[in-house]
């Protein structure tokens, strides 16, 4: 009897720690995050700064120039679960004048504590290599 009742347990408690997870599928530009605006700059110019800053400590997970999509991963640590981090660019034109770039870090779960916000270093590591303020 009281074997079941820890099997329900531990299913439950396995039931609820996945569903708490966060995924780079989960990630989207309206996520609070960081937004960069960068003018005066070509699309292909913004992507190859936005590549190098997502890869820099980063496993690029999935990658979309077309739809202006990265997505990368932190990985688990002594103290961490991971992290995700999106990042998501717009327009995706070619000729525009400003691009606005959003910056998206979820840690890995909603019950870890420690972790670190990617979001503020990959806008900083972007704005350095584009001269951008």
């Amino acid at each position: 009897m009281i074997n079941s009742i820890f099997k329900v347990l531990a299913v439950g408690a396995l039931c609820l720690w996945v569903a708490a997870c966060s995924t780079v599928d989960g990630l989207q530009p309206s996520d609070r995050g960081v937004t960069v605006e960068i003018s005066n700059k070509t699309y292909n110019e913004v992507w190859k700064s936005s590549v190098s800053a997502m890869s820099t400590n980063l496993a690029i997970v999935e990658i979309n120039k077309s739809a202006g999509v990265i997505k990368s991963e932190a990985p688990a640590g002594m103290a961490t679960w991971g992290e995700v981090i999106g990042l998501f660019v717009t327009p995706i034109s070619k000729t525009a004048d400003t691009y606005t770039i959003r910056i998206v870090s979820k840690k890995r779960s909603t019950y870890q504590i420690t972790g670190q916000d990617w979001a503020p270093s990959i806008a900083a590591r972007i704005q350095a290599d584009l001269d951008s303020e």
